[in-house]
Parts: structure tokens; C-alpha cells; sequence
């Protein structure tokens, strides 16, 4: 089994309570996690003989997008807290006249265009990394809200490599679901479940409240769920014959997800949600907000029908 160092010390760090069952599960399947040589694009998916591939410009492309998740929060938490607590409504044309938004709105837009940047290069040295922003290469940085950025981006990049470690299991067992739409679904519901069903495990060994445990993990789910979209593009989100509609993605990633409706995982989903949609040009109704859960569902329920 060929696991690189780096995909081997991600598991322990993400998910310590099954990081040996995932070893163990790769090497039944002979699963290899191969770091390869750059290219343009994103690369990090299963191809033949078990192998998992990924480039390192794949993995610096998710840690500058777990920026973009900071500024979405920058750009719309507060505002959807006072809202909910006015129990009033999330107009996006009013919310556009707020000064100093449309700064806010250029800064999430201007991190995007960088993981674009980085994609495209000739080079992965060819980019020139963004002034303010860390270099993955320099660790956990040490204040509380790049540090969280740090944990999430891993937690987004352990789960896109578990997802595709469904794949290679689908493919040695002969067994994937006839339409490949399904086995994505299948493949994500792997995922999630690789990173939330034995939190109470890690809880008890780790002194964690297992609340917070979840609502860390399943942010870092929504963020990968949210770079799904992001790599998609805006004219393949209603999915496609091998790959289901993003929408239909979101709404499994949240569906059954045991945390208080006004839990930090929705605002952040929310926050996020809300800037992808305007950066898309995705019509947003305007919605009284009820609570952070609700208007998650109702972010999703916009972006299905505004493609």
C-alpha cells in the first residue's frame, strides 16, 4: 500500500477513532493514495488500479478555498444573526446597499479568483500565493480563527479523499449502483458517516463535548460539500448523467444531521451558501429568518431552482 505520509497523518488527525479502520479498509482493497506530479486542474479522485491520486496544487486549492469560508462568514454571519434575532427578512437587494458590504463581497470574490489562479497555472510555482493568507506549508497558525480555517480545510480534504475511497471500494467489489449518480450519493454518505457516527467514541476518549465535536466535523463537511460546487462550475450545477445536481448533494449532506437549529454549523453552512449563490448570480428569495437551520434549507431550496 502505497499511503503517503501526509493522507496517513490527515486521518489521525481528523478522525483518530477509525483512523486504523480506514487503514485497515485501504489495505483490504489495496487502495494506494498517491500524491503525483502537478498539473493543471483539480486532481483528486480514483482512478485505476485503486489508486487515489492527488496533486499537491489539489490540496492547496481546498486550503485557500477554506478561506473563502472565513470570508463568507465575515460577509453575512452578523447580518443573519440580527436578523433572525429581529425575526426579520434576508432581502439580498437591501443587504447590497449596506456600506462597506460590496468590500466585503470583493474580498470573498477576490479569494475565489485565486483558487481559480492556482487551478490554471502553467505552474504550480507559477502562481503568486495572496498577501494575507498562510501558506499551507507553515502549519496550524497559531490565532483561534486561522487555526479553525486549518481544521476545517482538513476535515473538508479527509472527507473528499474518503469519499473517493468509496469508489475504490465500489470498484473492487464489483458492486456500484447501476446509475453513477447513486454512487456519488453513496459515496458522500460514506464519508459522513466515516467522520460522524463514532463521534460519542472520540468524546469519551478525548474529553470533547461530542456537540461540538459534530458541529466542528460537519462544518468541514459543508465545506468540502461547498467546494463540490465551486469545482463543478456554474453551467454543471444541475448535475449531470455521471454526477447528481449540487442541490441534491447539499440537502443529503444536512439531511439527518443531529444539531440545535441554531447551531453553528447552519450559520456557517448559511453564510456560506448565501455568498456562493451571489457570487453566482443565483436569484435568492427574500426569507424571514427563523433560524439558521431553516433558512440552510431555504439557501438549498434557491439554489435548486435557480439553475
Amino acid at each position: 500500500m502505497e499511503t503517503t505520509d501526509i493522507v496517513r497523518k490527515l486521518f489521525d488527525g481528523v478522525v483518530p477513532e477509525r483512523a486504523s479502520e480506514i487503514e485497515s479498509i485501504a489495505n483490504d482493497y489495496e487502495a494506494q493514495f498517491r500524491l503525483i506530479g502537478d498539473r493543471e486542474g483539480f486532481n483528486l479522485d480514483a482512478g485505476g488500479f485503486s489508486a487515489i491520486q492527488y496533486t499537491s496544487r489539489s490540496t492547496r486549492q481546498m486550503w485557500l478555498f477554506g478561506y473563502a469560508g472565513r470570508q463568507a462568514l465575515h460577509c453575512y454571519a452578523s447580518l443573519i444573526v440580527l436578523l433572525k434575532s429581529w425575526g426579520a427578512t434576508l432581502d439580498i437587494n437591501e443587504i447590497n446597499k449596506i456600506p462597506d458590504q460590496a468590500a466585503e463581497d470583493e474580498a470573498f470574490k477576490s479569494i475565489l479568483d485565486a483558487v481559480k489562479d492556482l487551478s490554471t497555472a502553467f505552474h504550480e510555482d507559477d502562481f503568486e500565493w495572496p498577501v494575507g493568507i498562510p501558506e499551507p506549508e507553515k502549519g496550524r497558525p497559531s490565532d483561534a480563527e486561522r487555526a479553525a480555517v486549518y481544521d476545517l480545510t482538513c476535515m473538508a480534504t479527509a472527507y473528499v479523499f474518503l469519499h473517493e475511497l468509496k469508489h475504490v471500494i465500489f470498484s473492487a467489489e464489483g458492486n456500484a449502483p447501476e446509475d453513477p449518480r447513486d454512487e456519488e450519493y453513496r459515496c458522500d454518505q460514506f464519508a459522513k458517516d466515516m467522520m460522524i457516527t463514532r463521534i460519542d467514541q472520540y468524546a469519551a476518549s478525548s474529553g470533547y463535548p461530542p456537540e461540538k465535536v459534530r458541529m466542528k466535523r460537519m462544518m468541514g463537511i459543508a465545506l468540502a460539500s461547498a467546494f463540490i460546487l465551486f469545482a463543478t462550475g456554474r453551467s454543471r450545477l444541475a448535475g449531470s448523467a455521471t454526477h447528481p445536481p449540487i442541490y441534491g448533494r447539499w440537502s443529503a449532506t444536512v439531511k439527518d444531521v443531529n444539531l440545535p437549529e441554531d447551531d453553528w454549523f447552519w450559520l456557517y453552512f448559511s453564510s456560506f451558501a448565501l455568498a456562493l449563490l451571489k457570487y453566482y448570480s443565483i436569484n435568492i428569495q427574500p426569507k424571514v429568518v427563523k433560524d439558521y437551520k431553516s433558512l440552510c434549507l431555504d439557501l438549498i431550496a434557491d439554489l435548486e431552482n435557480g439553475i
